[in-house]
């Protein structure tokens, strides 16, 4: 079953959702994220590296979606910290690859920074009655699962 409401058009409740999720990266305070916190682009990089224990550059650009100098930038910022979030290497198999591995610092970083977010969510949740969270948690059990299947359709379709 599809929805379409005159309304409200999906487009618009795509936007207002994506929107969201913007906010919600934004919510913390500002200078946490100047000094030492993550910046989104990073945490999206440590997400990816929690999922996998070892990824090469290209490959976590090409998941991110951007180009190679600010992929090289991700990198270095997150290598060249104080203590380093990652570590970098090259692939012993390809010398032209760079291995990276998510280091104990960048796993506790990813964590500060999830909890964060986290809390502030539950902050918001804590304002919706029973009903409404009871929906909410329907809508998105289904729409992770509809995540789920788009990626295992789309890693199908796409040649490795």
């Amino acid at each position: 079953m599809v929805y379409q409401s005159n309304s409200r058009p999906l487009g618009t409740l795509a936007q207002q959702i994506v929107d969201l999720n913007n906010q919600i990266s934004l919510a913390q305070p500002r200078n946490k994220r100047k000094n030492k916190g993550l910046k989104e682009m990073e945490f999206l990089t440590l997400c990816h590296l929690r999922n996998k224990d070892l990824m090469n550059v290209g490959d976590i650009q090409k998941l991110l979606g951007v180009l190679p100098a600010q992929m090289s930038r991700i990198i270095r910022s997150l290598e060249n910290r104080d203590i380093a979030l990652i570590s970098c290497s090259i692939n012993s198999l390809d010398k032209r690859k760079i291995d990276v591995i998510l280091t104990d610092a960048g796993n506790n970083a990813f964590e500060s920074h999830q909890t964060t977010r986290v809390s502030f969510v539950q902050e918001l949740l804590q304002k919706l009655n029973d009903e409404e969270i009871e929906d909410l948690r329907k809508l998105v059990d289904r729409l992770t699962d509809l995540i789920l299947e788009n990626a295992k359709t789309s890693t199908q379709l796409s040649p490795v």
